[in-house]
């Protein structure tokens, strides 16, 4: 007769987790917090990729600085055009900072303050007005226009006529005055 050794009984609950209630809910709810935070971070990261870069905001008007000035010369001309050699732009502009500076225009002081029309005033209408006034080697104007409008054709033709009224300290070149353009913001404020 052959031996044959006994066989252990299988059953379920010897194979069965014998890991305590308690222990099993505390890893199912640290697996359902780290899926949540993979989802979350998902969800931030794709929420940032589709946002525009940020740009930087710039003024919607340009900041009111002093008087711009175009000097009717046409060596000034002759010195912006770009159809010059590399070596002789240097050349030109080494002597250009060489030379003596030169000077804008100047508003003179004790220049009659604009009218302000009488319907804009009473109905309270203000606004900026850009003039452009052509002045020749004296500072006189010769020519002046608007150039930005108030949006009030009063206020407009006050400033225009207030400019024209107007002198100037000519613009200067290596010493000598020379007929130049300006602008000039001439500004409305109802009280």
């Amino acid at each position: 007769m052959a031996h044959t050794h006994p066989q252990p009984e299988w059953s379920p609950a010897e194979t069965a987790d014998t890991t305590p209630p308690r222990e099993k809910n505390a890893s199912l709810v640290l697996l359902w917090v780290i899926a949540l935070l993979a989802v979350v971070a998902a969800g931030v990261a794709w929420y940032k990729q589709r946002q525009p870069a940020s740009l930087p905001l710039e003024s919607a008007a340009p900041p009111v600085t002093a008087p711009a000035v175009v000097p009717d010369d046409e060596a000034t001309a002759a010195a912006s055009r770009t159809d010059k050699p590399r070596a002789e732009q240097r050349r030109s502009v080494a002597s250009a900072e060489r030379a003596p500076r030169s000077q804008g225009p100047r508003l003179m002081t004790g220049n009659p303050s604009p009218q302000y029309p009488a319907a804009a005033l009473r109905a309270g209408i203000g606004g900026t007005v850009m003039v452009r006034a052509e002045l020749d080697a004296s500072g006189q104007p010769v020519d002046v226009d608007v150039v930005r409008r108030s949006g009030n054709r009063d206020l407009d033709r006050a400033a225009v006529q207030a400019v024209r009224k107007w002198r100037f300290e000519p613009a200067l070149r290596n010493g000598k005055a020379v007929a130049s353009t300006v602008q000039v913001p001439v500004d409305f404020k109802p009280i």
